[in-house]
């Protein structure tokens, strides 16, 4: 992923004069230069990490269908007493003439939530470009500070702290956007291993369970159907 193209932000003033109007306004230009940055950020009314969980969570169930024995033993005691047991096979019995749909939905999500994470990448790079920016202000205005009037560098001082506060924030939000995109990235991995290798593998240990190997291609179709329940498990661990 190639780094986003930042515009240039206004650069701090040579020079300053002791008026209090121009001073109580110092830093205003580069704040207003970086609001439209900030008002542009879009997002999805729905959550593509749930709906990417949730899809491969209903994938997970449809590929069990063909196994009763695993759907009873994953239903607690008290489960199995109210029937939920039956439930869960029923519900994969109707999904797993879906697989193929289930999958092209989590694949839907999938991209929905790479363009989130590409959209994270832009938006954390602007939110540090505009902190660099704040805190050049911020130090120029310091050093411009001692050339004024006592009344004067009060007016500023209080500006250049407004601006390191802004510049604190930006940082702030740009280290929970890196945050997150390391959890949607990990959530994106467990699902391309779903998807690309275990799903596959698993459907040829299917196909290939009428050979002569029959027991040890169920057995390897079981041990993959198990990894892929743990990349699952491990996906809705990602969640919030």
């Amino acid at each position: 992923m190639t780094a986003p193209s930042l515009p240039a932000l206004p650069a701090p003033p040579a020079t300053l004069v002791a008026d209090a109007a121009v001073l109580s306004r110092y830093g205003e230009v580069l704040v207003q230069a970086m609001a439209p940055r900030a008002a542009g950020a879009g997002a999805y009314e729905d959550d593509p990490r749930s709906g990417l969980v949730e899809a491969l969570s209903r994938l997970a169930l449809a590929l069990q269908a063909g196994n009763p024995a695993r759907l009873r033993r994953q239903t607690s005691w008290w489960g199995r007493l109210l029937g939920r047991d039956v439930e869960r096979q029923a519900d994969a019995d109707v999904l797993q003439a879906q697989c193929g749909v289930l999958l092209l939905n989590a694949q839907a999500h999938a991209r929905r939530l790479g363009a989130v994470v590409e959209a994270g990448t832009h938006a954390a790079a602007a939110d540090l470009h505009d902190a660099q920016a704040l805190e050049r202000w911020a130090e120029a205005g310091t050093a411009l500070a001692a050339g004024l009037p006592i009344d004067a560098q009060g007016t500023l001082q209080q500006r250049v702290v407004h601006l390191r506060t802004l510049a604190s924030l930006k940082r702030v939000q740009a280290g929970q956007t890196q945050l997150l995109q390391a959890q949607d990235a990990a959530l994106l991995d467990h699902f391309q291993r779903i998807a690309e290798v275990l799903v596959p593998a698993w459907q040829q240990a299917v196909r290939a369970s009428g050979t002569r190997t029959h027991a040890r291609q169920n057995e390897q179709a079981a041990q993959l159907l198990g990894q892929i329940r743990a990349e699952v498990a491990a996906a809705q661990a990602r969640l919030p």
